[in-house]
């Protein structure tokens, strides 16, 4: 009889004990399974963190990017107007060469005339183009493109080389035709016309007067 109550007490105490590990490796189960969700967590932040950094990187290199291509158009219209204004000087000059004695004081003051009133039409011409709408508006489209292709990139550029597993393709900011925009955009910039230059181009046969007349403007 004893030896029976020995032994249930054994198996009960082996029973506990089975019990106990059980519980325990039940524990480090769990604790490994946090263990994992904690790094996973980690993983995706530090993801967000490197796709926002680059993003910002997008940016600032795409607005100067931008800032280039602005410079590179002003310096084209600036040695445009330069050489339509010494394709006029040159034709003033070789005009002068035909007149005889009587007449050459005479049309040496309306050379000159028309000298200073070409200088006082390119200054305005580019006044006028400086507060142009449409020439504003095409810059604001260049801008604003050239920020959405840098944020596009960054967004792709986080993508790839971070860790979460994402389609470039699922993210609501990213835009696959934002670089066809951008250069559309650039081109519209680029081709925008100057009217006032295009207009003192169809006048240099014109009287002065008429001349005079179209550097009012409204």
């Amino acid at each position: 009889l004893r030896f029976e109550q020995e032994a249930k007490l054994l198996r009960k105490s082996v029973a506990q004990v089975s019990r106990r590990e059980q519980r325990i490796q039940a524990r480090e189960s769990e604790i490994k399974n946090l263990e994992a969700l904690l790094e996973t967590e980690a993983d995706m932040k530090r993801a967000a963190e490197e796709k926002s950094v680059d993003a910002l990187q997008q940016q600032v290199s795409g607005k100067e990017t931008l800032k280039a291509a602005f410079e590179d158009y002003k310096r084209q219209q600036d040695q445009m107007v330069e050489q339509r204004y010494a394709e006029m000087d040159a034709r003033l000059d070789a005009m002068s060469i035909d007149f005889d004695e009587e007449l050459y004081p005479h049309m040496l003051t309306s050379i000159v005339g028309r000298r200073w009133v070409y200088r006082a039409w390119l200054r305005l011409a580019t006044m006028k183009c400086a507060e142009s709408l449409e020439m504003r508006q095409a810059f604001v489209d260049v801008v604003s493109a050239g920020i959405a292709k840098g944020m596009s990139e960054g967004l792709k550029h986080g993508v790839e080389h971070g860790h979460a597993q994402r389609m470039i393709e699922s993210l609501e900011a990213y835009d696959p035709e934002v670089e066809a925009k951008f250069f559309a955009a650039l081109q519209s910039l680029k081709d925008l016309k100057l009217p006032l230059l295009d207009q003192l181009e169809g006048l240099k046969d014109a009287p002065m007067d008429v001349i005079m007349a179209s550097l009012y403007l409204e």
